[in-house]
């Protein structure tokens, strides 16, 4: 097979997360011709769902098969540190993390076409006792 016809026997695929649009901004925004507030935390489940269908879909109509799904997750955190008037007990903080969805990897595998193809014939070995040979008698061709 020539370099330029091969096929790669895995693919793997990214589809990246969106994050949901806030509730009830999104129509202010373009009212107002800015663009809608995302969420920083929420994923819009929905849209990857889709997103994930599309992409799979895509994959089965080269000839691939999905072998798995891998969510890709990424964080985020804040702090803040309060001073009080230096007293141990009038100082203190707080903090927050959370982690969210950021995309996922979807590995999908070619699926080889079987080639219904004709078996090949045996081979015989040749032997005098099953397979004898005709003899020719060259006194009785003349």
């Amino acid at each position: 097979m020539p370099l330029t016809e091969y096929k790669p026997m895995n693919k793997v695929v990214y589809v990246p997360a969106h994050f949901q649009q806030l509730a009830g901004k999104a129509a202010d925004a373009w009212s107002k011709k800015k663009s809608p507030k995302e969420s920083d935390a929420m994923v819009d489940g929905e849209r990857l769902s889709q997103d994930i269908a599309a992409a799979v879909e895509a994959l089965n109509a080269e000839g691939y098969e999905v072998q798995s799904i891998m969510p890709i997750t990424s964080g985020n955190y804040n702090f803040a540190q309060i001073h009080g008037s230096g007293s141990v007990f009038e100082s203190g903080g707080y903090g927050y993390g959370y982690s969210f969805t950021q995309g996922v990897t979807i590995i999908g595998r070619r699926v080889v076409e079987q080639t219904q193809s004709t078996p090949e014939p045996a081979l015989q070995e040749e032997d005098d006792e099953l397979n004898p040979l005709p003899l020719i008698d060259q006194e009785s061709e003349n």
